[in-house]
């Protein structure tokens, strides 16, 4: 069964606040969801190569240094632009 000790470790990590009339159940069910992966121990992994990605990696291209894009590139493709600058709306309010 999982120890009290334990039960406080996971809470604290999960910023938790544990009673200490929850702690008696909150064992018996961390144990019963640690019981139910003891399955996975008595699989058999003879031979089996480790993973350590999910979906297999893609190749990605070279990563090879490009000329920069021209100032008038850049701003012809923005919603709005001033004096070769992006434009955006106000943050703050309006400054009178």
């Amino acid at each position: 069964m999982a120890t009290k000790e334990e039960v406080l470790k996971v809470a604290a990590l999960a910023r938790i606040r544990v009673q200490d009339s929850e702690l008696e159940d909150l064992q018996k069910k961390f144990t019963a969801v640690l019981d139910s992966f003891k399955f996975l121990s008595e699989a058999n992994t003879e031979g089996v190569v480790p993973l350590y990605h999910g979906i297999e990696q893609m190749t990605l291209r070279e990563d090879l240094p490009e000329a920069p894009l021209s100032r008038e590139e850049l701003l012809r493709n923005a919603p709005d632009s001033i004096e070769n600058c992006f434009r955006i709306p106000r943050v703050l309010g309006a400054v009178e």
